[in-house]
């Protein structure tokens, strides 16, 4: 995978850039009839996701930055001191980049549907309409155990904005057996969980699909819980 910082790598060239990305997307279309293809468009994804979060506060986004080596990191910082006074080329750089890839996308709509197809997003949150703690278990039919994640939410001030942020932890011990009955899997949890109540009941199931890795399906059901999460999330 390319470096999220590989706009700002020498030579600062809209028209050298604008191939080195065509070289990507070529390289990841190639790779999209062929299994595995998940990973190459999550890779396009990425990608955009870190040029949007560049553009809009000359920063990567919160899990990017999460996932780099502080090598990388002062790299980064480093290149971005070194060509303060490219600034503009490089913002040319990365609207162009952006408005490229949004092209990619459209001209390769069916992978993108084949992709939000390979986890079913199902929400069980009916006693009360908590949105702001929960449960992720994302399952796979063939596999022993589930993976669970325990998600809260909380608001917090970063200088005089206040975000959202989402904490998700995965529960590795006790392990839940796989099975497709959002009551058993609500049974495990009260079960298992100490601080288990009534009132902490929102669980989220994905449901990955066949074939696919779970490390994988894990990433995408995380991404589509996050989207339905904040698109229900009410901080009373």
């Amino acid at each position: 995978m390319i470096k999220p910082y590989w706009f700002l790598e020498s030579p600062i060239d809209v028209e050298h850039k604008y191939y080195v990305l065509m070289d990507l997307l070529t390289k990841a279309k190639n790779n999209f009839n062929k299994k595995g293809f998940e990973k190459h468009f999550k890779e396009v994804l990425i990608l955009k996701r870190d040029l949007e979060s560049f553009d809009k506060k000359t920063e990567f986004s919160q899990r990017t930055l999460a996932n780099m080596t502080d090598v990388d990191k002062n790299i980064f910082y480093n290149l971005l001191d070194k060509n303060l006074d490219l600034i503009g080329e490089i913002e040319t750089i990365v609207k162009n980049s952006i408005e490229t890839i949004d092209k990619f996308m459209e001209e390769n709509k069916e992978v993108s549907f084949k992709y939000n197809s390979l986890v079913d997003v199902e929400s069980y949150c009916t006693r009360y309409n908590l949105w702001d703690q929960g449960f992720l278990v994302v399952r796979k039919t063939e596999e022993e155990y589930m993976k669970v994640f325990s998600w809260f939410f909380s608001v917090v001030k970063i200088g005089d904005d206040e975000k959202v942020a989402l904490l998700m932890t995965e529960m590795l011990d006790p392990k839940c057996e796989t099975t497709t009955e959002i009551i058993k899997i609500r049974r495990f949890l009260k079960t298992n969980i100490k601080d288990f109540s009534d009132k902490f009941d929102c669980v989220i199931i994905a449901d990955v699909a066949k074939g696919v890795d779970l490390e994988t399906g894990t990433e995408i059901g995380k991404e589509k819980s996050i989207e339905l999460i904040l698109k229900n999330f009410n901080n009373n």
